[in-house]
């Protein structure tokens, strides 16, 4: 078959088949050889964790021995996933969420991703009174998977953060308050913790935001795939509820289970409906994997006890001995860095303020050392303001072994300091 060319393409055919962040990702990810010298420090896989992934291997033999494993490979579910499923994660995440939710509030799909492409076209574009509205990102640097969701071309803004020394070689981004503007303005999106920093929007400043949001209706989406109530990695901050005017987004993958993608958005009842239209066309179907871990765990009571036990400790630990082992090798090699404080998630965000080379040539240096790094680039969709962080921060995932860590960080550090 013939390639297509721009001709015949349409312009969203098109902007898709351009640098994509988010396929660059996926694809170092999927490229993988298993070489003993590869190291992969740019992936958004969660950890490997032995405790956890024994309840899932329960969890997963239990459906096998089940009466409905035929439903369960068999038969088709509702396009966000059948009533008794959503009445069940209803009835579970009330308390939760501190709030009253029926079925109505609760749509399953393919991983939150998959959402996510859904919920920002309903809310950005052309709009059926002739306006065009946009995606809001109310600070940066913000989730890579982002930025190219919208079918609209130039459908984000964003506010450019502020920059908040918090220590020596720290630092963490503010909410930008004088530079925050609804004009124009479909939905306002966020994710706590923020992917990639680990930044952790205050309920403060979420509330300084609903207060700006809610006299002009615009809704609130606030990605918690990283977050309360599972897998909870938000440090000592406080969890976000549900209340009227937001639409909140879980994930299944971040506790452990990537490859089972469910996700499970929480929003208003017209929201809710809209969602199974465009999951209708666009998946048939949620998968029934996913769904049916998802009853039996929940029925369980085990997503609080796995996060609060094993989660936060194991990760919380990464994140302290990552911290160590960059530091070290950076000071030994005389490299400038700063390190946004991780409040939560998986990842480092890591500024070289004398880098004579851009991020995205930082990360080809070190692809071709086999190792594997983000490059900040990609996380500032819709800034329309000079920010020299733009091009001189890179994320890591502290998810991997000591020992390759250690590989890692040794061979940026090197890249670093010479250049």
């Amino acid at each position: 078959m013939a390639p297509m060319t721009d001709s015949f393409s349409s312009l969203w055919a098109t902007r898709l088949r351009q640098n994509q962040g988010i396929r660059s990702l996926m694809e170092d990810l999927g490229q993988v050889t298993g070489h003993p010298d590869e190291i992969l420090l740019g992936g958004g896989n969660p950890a490997h964790i032995a405790e956890a992934e024994e309840i899932f291997a329960e969890t997963f033999l239990t459906l096998a021995k089940d009466r409905n494993l035929t439903a369960l490979l068999g038969d088709y579910q509702a396009p966000i996933g059948n009533d008794r499923f959503r009445s069940l994660a209803a009835e579970y995440l009330s308390p939760h969420l501190d709030a009253k939710l029926t079925k109505d509030n609760i749509a399953f799909f393919n991983g939150s991703q998959n959402a996510y492409s859904y919920l920002l076209n309903i809310h950005s574009g052309k709009m059926t009174d002739g306006s065009f509205k946009k995606i809001l990102l109310p600070i940066l640097p913000e989730y890579i998977g982002y930025a190219d969701q919208s079918i609209e071309k130039d459908a984000f803004v964003a506010t450019k953060p502020e920059v908040i020394p918090t220590g020596n070689h720290r630092f963490r981004y503010g909410l930008n308050q004088t530079e925050f503007d609804l004009s124009n303005v479909g939905c306002v999106a966020l994710s706590r913790p923020t992917n990639p920093t680990g930044n952790i929007l205050s309920l403060n400043d979420i509330h300084w935001i609903e207060e700006r949001t809610e006299k002009k209706s615009i809704p609130l989406l606030i990605d918690l795939a990283y977050g309360n109530p599972f897998p909870n990695l938000i440090g000592e901050e406080e969890p976000v509820a549900y209340k009227d005017g937001r639409t909140l987004s879980l994930s299944f993958s971040k506790i452990g289970l990537p490859g089972v993608r469910l996700g499970i958005i929480i929003s208003n009842p017209d929201t809710i409906e809209t969602l199974s239209s465009y999951a209708a066309v666009g998946n048939l179907a949620v998968g029934n994997l996913g769904v049916y871990m998802m009853d039996l765990l929940f029925r369980k009571d085990i997503l609080p006890v796995l996060a609060k036990n094993i989660l936060r400790p194991f990760y919380d630990q990464k994140r302290e001995v990552a911290i160590s082992i960059l530091e070290s090798e950076f000071q030994k090699q005389g490299v400038e860095y700063e390190i946004h404080d991780p409040l939560g998630g998986f990842f480092l965000w890591i500024r070289f303020p004398n880098l004579s080379v851009s991020n995205h040539k930082l990360y080809h240096l070190c692809k071709d050392k086999r190792l594997f790094i983000v490059s900040g680039h990609y996380f500032f969709p819709g800034l329309n303001s000079d920010f020299s962080h733009t091009q001189d921060c890179i994320r890591l995932t502290y998810c991997r072994k000591e020992e390759e860590l250690a590989r890692g960080a040794y061979i940026l550090a090197e890249i670093v300091a010479s250049h």
